[in-house]
């Protein structure tokens, strides 16, 4: 079955800036008819709102404290997109003294908050006529990335549980996408001298394999390339992400 934006529910988690902010402006052109932008800070969405007042919301949300959580299951009456692309990421090696407390930070963000978000939503998605949830990963997901070694650990735990998200909702109106991006014009990539796509592109690609029924999501040349690396040999990957951090 065809799955079009026009029309639906959103709700797009970090969407002050990057590729959640890129995510709102391709809902915005594809006719979303309501667009509930999420950040912890309502001050950094001033500029985003402003694309369109009457149809992008502004929703105060950090992730991790459940009460805000829970809140949003109030603040959304209908719903029929989650984005899941709240995260932070830190320049940690694993064997760093504060690797664990990092690890600890980032997995309250990269996984427990989309959890948790998730399961006050779900209800919602179920009740709507075709939903999605969307949850943006990173290739660092499928195989260590190690100046990135907590949140590349962090992410490949949100990889894990789209799987298994994928699996219970199976058969359910509810289908379920992991997007697993490359460097992306980011505030993040800043550091990466490379070609990097707009945040736009992430959003664009990913609404295409909804619309084409594809579950994960390699939105740019880098992720395509790395993964078909992956499926050849993954220690082959893991040797170049080596290398890559090697060199940097």
């Amino acid at each position: 079955m065809t799955f079009t934006v026009k029309d639906k529910n959103v709700l797009v988690t970090g969407s002050n800036r990057g590729i959640g902010e890129g995510f709102v402006k391709v809902l915005l052109d594809q006719g979303a008819k309501t667009i509930y932008a999420a950040a912890r800070d309502l001050r950094n969405l001033e500029s985003v709102v402003a694309l369109n007042p009457s149809v992008i919301k502004p929703i105060e949300l950090d992730v991790t404290k459940i009460d805000q959580v829970q809140q949003v299951g109030q603040l959304v009456p209908e719903l029929d997109i989650l984005v899941n692309n709240a995260g932070i990421a830190t320049g940690v090696y694993t064997t760093e003294p504060n690797a664990i407390e990092v690890a600890r930070l980032e997995m309250e963000v990269n996984l427990f908050g989309p959890m948790a978000l998730t399961q006050v939503l779900l209800p919602k998605l179920k009740a709507s006529k075709q939903a999605a949830i969307i949850n943006i990963a990173s290739i660092a997901a499928i195989s260590n990335f190690p100046s990135l070694g907590p949140y590349s650990a962090t992410k490949a735990a949100l990889h894990s549980y789209t799987q298994g998200l994928r699996a219970d909702l199976l058969g359910t109106n509810i289908q379920v996408l992991g997007v697993y991006p490359g460097p992306i014009d980011t505030r993040l990539a800043e550091g990466a001298e490379m070609d990097k796509p707009a945040p736009e592109q992430v959003a664009i690609k990913t609404f295409e394999s909804l619309n084409a029924g594809e579950n994960d999501v390699f939105p740019d040349d880098f992720s395509t390339q790395m993964y078909s690396t992956f499926l050849e040999k993954p220690q082959k990957l893991e040797a170049f992400f080596t290398e890559m951090t090697a060199v940097s």
